[in-house]
């Protein structure tokens, strides 16, 4: 790692920017609430995370849907939040959501490419941070990440 003192919600308005375009092919709308804040991290590693999320929350949200995004700063913590009105993930498939190469397998998300890498570099780069990564999901309903990183 080679951490930075940078400005995290500068960050993620550039990755929201880069991906403006496919918000309005698929007619998403995007909610925003993002604190101003300073963050010691490695911004090339924790770009990753953010873009990761984001395009994840992009391919699985069917076009209409929509996408809300907090970035709070708290005490001791940073927390990033992303819920999006996809396709969800089945409770069984929670558990292993992390491992590397792990998809998950059905029908509504077989014609999606991807690696099943994201996710597996989205935790260990959280993990690099000290922080955690936690997930929600409801089949049909959507998905919400949440990203707590403690302030160094």
């Amino acid at each position: 790692m080679d951490p930075k003192r940078f400005n995290l919600d500068g960050q993620l308005m550039e990755i929201i920017r880069r991906h403006r375009w496919l918000l309005e092919e698929k007619q998403i709308s995007l909610a925003m609430e993002m604190d101003e804040i300073e963050f010691s991290g490695d911004p090339a590693f924790l770009e990753k995370v953010w873009e990761n999320l984001l395009s994840n929350a992009l391919k699985y949200t069917s076009t209409g849907g929509e996408i809300e995004i907090n970035l709070i700063d708290d005490e001791e913590n940073v927390l990033f939040k992303i819920r999006d009105t996809g396709v969800g993930i089945p409770e069984e498939h929670l558990k292993r959501l992390f491992d590397r190469f792990y998809r998950v397998d059905h029908s509504r998300t077989q014609e999606i490419e991807g690696t099943g890498l994201g996710l597996s570099i989205v935790h260990q780069v959280v993990k690099l941070h000290r922080g955690n990564v936690e997930v929600e999901s409801q089949e049909g309903v959507g998905t919400v990440f949440i990203v707590v990183l403690p302030k160094l």
